[in-house]
């Protein structure tokens, strides 16, 4: 199998092109996050792929956000060099400028039908909580908001939804959804729909429609029900045992891709969903034959985020936003590490926020789900300037939750 570590640490770009392909066919290149010790990997793409690339962007924007008869601004929020081309919708690329975004929506916001924002999850706390202070006002508006680079949590979905005043119980209203992809394959290689969602939120409700649909087993978090297009991917899942949790190892099907990568391990742990359990769950039902329509992944996250202790970094991402009226004094980041006693949970205060810090950790630990004899974390809550894990937090680059 291919990685980064195997393929751009060991190889020259040039050696990886495709022999069709030549330096004057490239017409972009995408860096990956840097993240871990492998370094960068590259996505290269060629003008031709571009010109493809915009009419997909195009259906799928129309299948999830109905495009072609509502009048779109998408807002892009994603880091610096994370663009994409559509003629379907007007792009805003504002990249980590949350008082640009909100100088768009307040000044042209009307112009347009319905709002689609497009972030990471620190970057989107950010926004939210700067509309706030501004008083931008979402409620004029249907807004819809995707969300890339890291999985996130159901009350981080309910934190979004109240402040962009999305109702996530109504069927045409606005979606809160992930999507999920890489530099070097494609930056929408998977994503959520109405259906996925609801699926997560119902196992959220009761964990024994986790079990009947994943099998029994010990899952320190909730994952993230995914489709794919099997028509574009190749999807493995690598484990020792069957139907269980593994790599995920994805081959893009594109004969005209300049750096072909066949079985590539994207560092996420993922498990296939049956589509006969699904249909064993849901019965025969709408949501039941939608869901059975795309296969399906539960997307555990990147392979570290389960830490040694037992622990998820899900959990504390989890813990975060479970009340809001804590959730509105924190920035989002942390820092779950062990130490010699105890392992330590370190949390970031909102820069205006004027919560007490030992007041907040209490309330943080309690929000925590029950450690189930997993070892007890030391909450610890640090003033925005204070917080040595990125004084300011850079939103160019992915956070690291956990560090051994």
């Amino acid at each position: 199998m291919l990685e980064k570590s195997n393929t751009f640490q060991r190889f020259r770009i040039e050696d990886l092109l495709a022999q069709d392909v030549g330096a004057r066919d490239v017409a972009s290149i995408l860096t990956s996050s840097g993240r871990g010790r492998s370094g960068f990997a590259l996505g290269l793409g060629t003008r031709a792929q571009a010109l493809r690339s915009r009419w997909a962007v195009d259906v799928g924007l129309d299948l999830a956000f109905d495009v072609d008869r509502r009048r779109t601004l998408l807002i892009n929020c994603l880091p610096m060099g994370v663009t994409f081309q559509s003629t379907a919708v007007c792009i805003a690329n504002v990249s980590v400028r949350e008082d640009m975004a909100c100088a768009i929506v307040a000044q042209a916001g009307n112009l347009f039908d319905q709002l689609i924002v497009c972030g990471d999850p620190l970057f989107l706390k950010r926004l939210c909580d700067f509309s706030e202070a501004k008083g931008t006002d979402w409620n004029r508006h249907r807004v819809h908001v995707i969300v890339g680079e890291e999985t996130f949590s159901e009350s981080f979905r309910d934190y979004l939804a109240r402040t962009l005043h999305i109702d996530l119980d109504t069927e045409d209203g606005g979606l809160v959804a992930s999507s999920m992809g890489s530099a070097e394959l494609g930056l929408n290689l998977f994503h959520e729909t109405r259906e996925t969602i609801g699926l997560r939120r119902a196992c959220r409700r009761d964990p024994r429609t986790l079990e009947r649909l994943l099998g029994n087993g010990t899952r320190s978090a909730l994952p993230t029900f995914l489709v794919y297009n099997p028509l574009h991917l190749f999807v493995e899942v690598i484990s020792d045992r069957q139907n269980a949790a593994g790599d995920l190892v994805v081959t893009v099907l594109d004969r005209s891709a300049p750096v072909p990568l066949m079985r590539y391990r994207i560092g996420d742990r993922a498990q296939i969903v049956d589509p006969a359990r699904i249909a064993a769950v849901l019965g025969d039902s709408r949501s039941s034959r939608q869901l059975s329509s795309f296969p399906m992944i539960a997307l555990h996250g990147r392979s570290d985020d389960e830490l040694p202790s037992g622990w998820h970094v899900d959990n504390f991402k989890d813990a975060l936003y479970t009340r809001r009226e804590l959730a509105r004094h924190l920035t989002g980041a942390f820092r779950v590490s062990p130490r010699e006693k105890a392992l330590q949970w370190e949390v970031q205060l909102a820069r205006d926020s004027t919560a007490d810090p030992s007041e907040t950790a209490i309330a943080l630990g309690a929000a925590l789900p029950p450690a189930s004899g997993r070892e007890i974390p030391r909450v610890v809550c640090y003033r925005y300037d204070q917080f040595e894990y990125g004084r300011t937090l850079d939103y160019e680059r992915k956070f690291v939750y956990w560090q051994e």
